[in-house]
């Protein structure tokens, strides 16, 4: 129950069929909510949506580490990771339902 993937696909046919649009009208409109909170998140570090939770961009640092397999050392790049924080009301309301 609890690993189960949901794809974008899936999330346009739920929004297809509650709001009674086209179907490929609603893969438009969760491709674009997705490529928006992207874009925004990559720009700005940080895309709050009031009552849902706040994705954030956070840096993790270069650092040396060793191959497990073989203990070779080497070097890993800096990079940036997009993270989210559920809201107070969205964290209650799935405590609700389990």
């Amino acid at each position: 129950m609890w690993r189960k993937k949901v794809k974008k696909s899936e999330i346009a046919s739920k929004v297809s069929k509650e709001y009674q649009i086209p179907l490929e009208l609603a893969k438009s409109l969760v491709e674009g909510v997705f490529s928006w909170i992207a874009q925004k998140t990559a720009e700005d570090g940080r895309v709050e949506i009031r009552g849902f939770g706040v994705f954030r961009l956070r840096r993790r640092s270069g650092r040396f580490t060793k191959n497990p397999k073989t203990g070779i050392e080497m070097y890993v790049e800096e990079r940036y990771l997009m993270s989210f924080k559920p809201s107070k009301k969205l964290l209650k309301r799935l405590n609700e339902k389990v």
